[in-house]
């Protein structure tokens, strides 16, 4: 514990702000940038795919500005809400290193997440209530579900309403569309339990409780393993029922297992942080070729 008495003029002084090129960084790493990009990519690709490569303008840009001012409070949040875990954790994130002053992240939050039920009620009530039930998913994650067994489920809710949020503000809606839904279910529980292991050991030390920790990492790994190969045999069973540009189909399931087993191989080789961090960029970048590919070849 520190004194708190007879401090010195050194302890006194206030600390020096960082520069304004690094609070920036600061506030752009709080957002999660990678999760963020892959999300708003395919939500811009779930669009284009969906409107045959010819979306409204307009309405395109206002859907992805209400996902991206939703992702960036989402993130925000996160930051804010672990600045207490984190400081002891992982003190080189924002917050804990300094780059970003906690004080002034709710009213950011709250600007952000105005900024984007603004743009959504412009595309119209059920974009907005789509647009709303996600961004809820990203904050009950961020409040404490990651902790419980049910950790998946804010992003099993979050993916499910992302393609719907799509279809729904660029009126391009198609009923065989829905058979996304359990071709690609598992890769929502993939993207989550990677999203878990570059942390695994931090968080169970600093008393998480969500599926990852609850498996350790051998278990997560099988999980995250089935969840990736799920979705190709659901294609394949998928193949009597639903009209597919089967070249367009094969070309992007074979990125897809590309960038699934790229995964694999960094976490083969996870003996680090970094190789965890890849895996997670690569399961994620999987699961966003496979949607987009999906949709592009549903004839």
């Amino acid at each position: 514990m520190q004194p708190t008495e007879g401090k010195t003029a050194s302890s006194e002084a206030p600390t020096r702000k960082p520069p304004l090129r690094d609070r920036a960084r600061g506030w752009a790493a709080a957002t999660h940038p990678f999760p963020l990009s892959a999300v708003l990519v395919l939500t811009a690709l779930i669009g284009v795919a969906s409107a045959r490569g010819e979306p409204d303008p307009w309405r395109m840009a206002l859907m992805l500005s209400a996902m991206l001012l939703s992702q960036m409070a989402i993130g925000w949040s996160n930051d804010y809400l672990d600045r207490e875990t984190d400081s002891l954790s992982q003190p080189w994130k924002p917050v804990p290193s300094g780059l970003v002053d906690a004080a002034r992240m709710p009213p950011a939050i709250g600007a952000a997440l105005l900024g984007s039920f603004a743009a959504g009620a412009f595309l119209g009530a059920w974009p907005l209530a789509l647009l709303l039930v996600g961004t809820a998913a990203g904050f009950a994650y961020n409040l404490g579900v990651k902790d419980t067994a049910l950790s998946p489920l804010p992003y099993v809710v979050a993916l499910a309403v992302l393609p719907a949020f799509g279809w729904a503000s660029l009126g391009v809606f198609r009923e065989d569309f829905l058979l996304l839904y359990p071709i690609a279910f598992p890769l929502a529980v993939a993207a989550h339990a990677a999203n878990a292991l570059p942390d695994l050991e931090l968080d169970r030390d600093s008393g998480r409780g969500g599926v990852a920790m609850r498996l350790g990492r051998s278990g997560t790994l099988a999980l995250v393993g089935a969840c990736l190969m799920a979705p190709l045999a659901s294609l394949a069973a998928s193949f009597p029922f639903v009209g597919y540009d089967r070249e367009a189909l094969f070309a992007f399931a074979a990125a897809y297992c590309v960038a699934a087993g790229a995964a694999g191989v960094a976490y083969a080789s996870g003996r680090d942080r970094g190789a965890w961090v890849w895996g997670f960029r690569l399961v994620l970048a999987a699961a966003v070729v496979f949607a987009a590919g999906w949709l592009t070849a549903v004839t």
